[in-house]
Parts: structure tokens; sequence; C-alpha cells
């Protein structure tokens, strides 16, 4: 069932103007909606989004004893940028779960060009609703930047965990809100990003182990956060002309860069935090 929010998600991330605007200001032109890890000013956009999903794979393998997985879900998953190098690293066949059709044939076609389209299926829906028939049947359940999107953070780890073998994964990036984070603040986030739900760290960990998780891990990715914000701020003022002319609403580019000024002035970790979960279905 498609609810409202499930309308504001596409429309941030899938609508035409949406899809440019993240492909331009997060992805550097690539299929990619997920922050980077910069190890030095000389570091790229596209290398540093393909240093956190490289990261957050070692995280998975070696809690997978190193044993390479051969079936991944992937939950949220866009245009399938991490899909893809996920593909190409290990040959695993990749479900991908995305709300939206459109994502969902851009992932296809570019599978396609990229030579991974026969290990890469598509599913369009929830990621806290999953079909019954995929219970037990994945090494590894992934997410980059999508779960704090959910609107029942629980219900969507519990279906991950139930669609995991014994033995399976789950490792995830997400956004979460800092402890005692003041209101005015997150508001300014909101005011970009369909997130109506947060969860803390001590949230997240708690729910992990609700659902029947063992073995988890944290890693706290928060100091990276400002780089990303200026790499974007700088993406803004560099291609919103073009981004103007392509489509992208002046509003849009207006309000995500005021947005964007006022998390770099944030102390780090006083308002949201970036962290890598890794858990265990024993």
């Amino acid at each position: 069932m498609t609810t409202e929010h499930h309308r504001q998600i596409q429309k941030q991330y899938a609508s035409a103007s949406g899809a440019l605007f993240y492909r331009s200001v997060m992805g550097d032109g690539m299929p990619v909606i997920h922050y980077g890890i910069y190890e030095s000013d000389a570091t790229s956009m596209r290398e540093a989004t393909e240093n956190s999903t490289r990261t957050l794979y070692d995280f998975a393998l070696r809690k997978l004893g190193m044993v390479v997985p051969q079936s991944i879900l992937d939950l949220g998953a866009g245009p399938g940028g991490s899909a893809h190098w996920l593909a190409q690293q290990t040959g695993a066949k990749i479900t991908c779960v995305e709300l939206s059709e459109e994502h969902n044939e851009e992932n296809r076609a570019l599978a396609q060009q990229l030579g991974v389209g026969h290990l890469i299926e598509t599913w369009t829906g929830s990621f806290e609703q999953l079909p019954h028939e995929w219970q037990g049947r994945f090494d590894l359940v992934w997410s980059q930047e999508a779960l704090c999107h959910a609107q029942d953070p629980v219900a969507t780890l519990r279906a991950a965990y139930q669609v995991l073998r014994p033995g399976g994964v789950m490792v995830f990036s997400d956004i979460l809100l800092a402890e005692n984070a003041p209101e005015e603040a997150v508001a300014v986030f909101q005011k970009v990003n369909a997130v109506t739900r947060w969860s803390t760290v001590a949230q997240h960990r708690d729910a992990l182990e609700t659902v029947g998780f063992e073995n988890i891990e944290h890693h706290d990715w928060t100091g990276h956060f400002r780089e990303n914000f200026r790499r974007m701020r700088a993406k803004i003022a560099a291609d919103g002309e073009r981004l103007m002319a392509s489509g992208v609403p002046v509003t849009m580019l207006e309000q995500f860069a005021q947005s964007l000024d006022q998390r770099i002035a944030w102390e780090p970790g006083s308002v949201l935090e970036w962290g890598v979960f890794v858990g265990l279905r024993v």
C-alpha cells in the first residue's frame, strides 16, 4: 500500500527534478544517493561514495567469516549504484527493493550497460513489508542511508531478519538523531528530507536486539558528515544554473543550500549522527 509518506519519498528522490538534483549533488553524475568517506581534500565525490560502499561491504564480509555472499537484498536501492558495485565485486545475485518503479527501470537499464544485468532483479514496494516467500533466502541484507525513511524501524529490521538465512548478516549505514538534539535544528533537516521518524544509536541497537540479531556492531562515521555537506554545497554553487535550466526548481536549490549551510555550522554529532550497524542472524 502506497502511503502519503511513500509519495513524499518518491517525490524527493525519483521525480524528474529530484533525481536530477541528487544525481548531481550527491552522485556527481552517478546513480548514487548516499554519503561518502573523504580520505583527503583530493578525494572526489565518486571516490568518496565508493569508499563508504567498500567499507560497508568489508564490515559485512568480516561478519560473514570472509565468505563471499551469493544472494544479497538491497533495501532502498535507488537507481542501483551500490547494487551494481556489489554485483561486480561478488558475482552475487542481488535483489533491489525500491518504492519507485522509475528507479527500478533505471537500475535494470544501467545494470545491462555494466554487464551485470543477469545478476540484478528489482522489486517495487516498501522494505517494511517484504514477500513471505523470501524468508531464509539471503546471505546478506544491505542498505545505505535508507532506513531513516522507515515509519516503523522495528518492523523493517524484523522483515530483514526473517529473509536472512541462519548465519546471514545485515549491514546498513543510516542517518541518526543525536541524543538531546534541539528540535529547531532537527526541523532544518526535515524541511528538505522525507524523514518523519528518527532513531538514535541506542534505539537502532535495541531494535536489532529485539528482532533477534546477535554480535551487533556499531561504527560511528559522524566525523565524515561535515565534509559531505561542504561538497554538496559546493556542487549546488557550481551546478545550480545548469540544474535550474534542466528543470530543478530554484526554491529547491535555495532551501537545500540554506539547510546545508546550517548543517555545516553544527558541531559534529550535536544534531545528526551517521553510523553503521552490523548484525548476525544465528
